[in-house]
């Protein structure tokens, strides 16, 4: 019986689908550690997503710059501000990471070294959020008790997680992790943040930049069918054809170029079809209004103006942006400071050894409204109306001084008089950032010396 000759062959393609939105969850397995997420990789899951989406990144980056303000001033330990709290950063540097941190993930970590006496802190370093897991509940005390540190949680046979006890004075080994993480209803271990909501917005954003992408630099795909109607190569000849027409047309240099064919004859040449394109990209294009609008809903900005974001057809008023940025900093970035500031009020006294509270001080932008609430004041130049003392004479340098930095000028002064610091200390604090001579500091402090 003849074999029937084959008459046609169809290539197959392969369409590699995203998997679904990962689930913030807690899975329990064999380790001694929580898993954060399915695959234990939802922190890497929300820093890609932070990185490739440029509307959530300008908020998420912008709330971090907010949060922190113009610096950090404390009323009762001036010097906390300026004293380092590890080899390398103030309280300032270690606060701004953790910030982002906590805007990110919706907590932060902390690296606590106490002292040999365990009477007081040693260090206070930053830890990045997304390498810390968290050790099972203990069922003796209902607390966690150990935290696990890994840089690279995806390969753990390279990078072996590190075992810190959770921070407590009293024993333990002195490398401890001081863990927060915002309340989330059902989580035991580890924080949702804030904008959660909107990870399918985020998500589809991102999507939507790629596909464009890759309609860009496969320029010649889907748009074209070309059948070789002389016959059914091999498979290496099959393969052959192939990469040559990828090579020669696919990409965004030679997207729109034509195809040239050489046939021995008419019906020997390939028959091209053209593809009408599936509208997708423009369907995408309708809905980024509504993910737009979602991401910020989730972060709750009510105005779009306040990280460069216009509105369709509306014009917003100066008064109208002042509105927003006032709801949005008593709304928003005020209880994110809160979060922060009790924890290094408590862990910044326990280093100094001294109670030390700090203040942030708010945004330009946000010295609006209630005077009451901002501890700064307008920026313009003053001369003080009398003299605190008769030896109070103004000195050359301080003539041109701004009300915000005479007042902190003052404070030092006022710090001094009350005894929170040493001559010595005010002296350096003075001559450093108004350029007074040891002279000069004898006036403003008063000619007695310390005993």
């Amino acid at each position: 019986m003849k074999e029937e000759k084959q008459k046609y062959q169809l290539g197959k393609v392969n369409f590699t689908q995203e998997p679904l939105l990962p689930v913030f969850s807690e899975v329990f397995q064999r380790y001694p550690w929580v898993m954060y997420g399915e695959n234990n990789q939802m922190p890497a899951y929300l820093i890609s997503r932070y990185n490739n989406c440029a509307i959530h990144k300008a908020v998420v980056i912008s709330k971090r710059e907010q949060i922190m303000g113009d610096g950090l001033v404390s009323l009762n330990n001036p010097m906390a501000t300026i004293n380092l709290i590890n080899p390398k950063e103030n309280v300032y540097d270690v606060m701004k990471k953790c910030a982002l941190d906590l805007v990110l993930f919706g907590g932060y970590a902390l690296n606590v070294i106490w002292s040999r006496d365990r009477k007081s802190i040693a260090e206070i370093y930053h830890l990045d959020f997304s390498r810390v897991r968290c050790g099972k509940i203990d069922e003796d005390s209902d607390e966690i008790k150990k935290y696990y540190y890994s840089p690279e949680w995806a390969n753990i046979k390279k990078f072996p997680p590190q075992e810190y006890d959770t921070f407590n004075q009293e024993d333990g080994d002195p490398s401890q992790i001081y863990y927060y993480k915002q309340y989330s209803p059902s989580n035991s271990y580890y924080p949702q943040p804030d904008y959660s909501g909107a990870i399918a917005a985020i998500n589809i954003d991102v999507q939507i930049k790629e596909f464009h992408s890759n309609n860009l630099m496969n320029g010649m795909l889907p748009s074209l069918w070309i059948n070789m109607n002389n016959g059914i190569p091999g498979e290496e000849e099959q393969r052959l054809v192939t990469r040559a027409l990828e090579s020669q047309f696919t990409s965004v240099n030679n997207a729109g170029r034509p195809i040239i064919s050489f046939n021995e004859s008419k019906e020997l040449s390939p028959e091209i079809t053209q593809i009408a394109t599936s509208g997708n990209d423009q369907y995408y294009s309708t809905i980024y209004d509504d993910i737009v609008r979602t991401i910020l809903s989730a972060h709750r900005v009510s105005s779009g103006e306040l990280y460069g974001i216009s509105t369709a057809g509306k014009l917003g008023t100066r008064n109208e942006i002042v509105d927003h940025s006032e709801y949005f900093r008593k709304m928003v970035i005020q209880p994110y400071q809160k979060e922060l500031l009790g924890c290094f009020d408590k862990l910044v006294s326990l280093k100094f050894q001294k109670p030390t509270s700090f203040e942030i001080k708010p945004l330009s932008i946000f010295l609006t409204g209630d005077i009451t609430e901002n501890p700064s004041v307008v920026d313009e130049p003053v001369v003080p109306v009398e003299a605190e003392s008769e030896k109070m004479i103004i000195n050359e340098n301080i003539k041109g001084l701004k009300g915000r930095e005479y007042q902190n000028l003052m404070r030092i002064v006022r710090e001094y008089n009350k005894g929170k610091i040493s001559r010595q200390q005010a002296s350096q604090m003075l001559m450093a950032g108004y350029g007074l001579s040891e002279e000069d500091c004898g006036v403003w402090l008063g000619d007695d010396e310390e005993l």
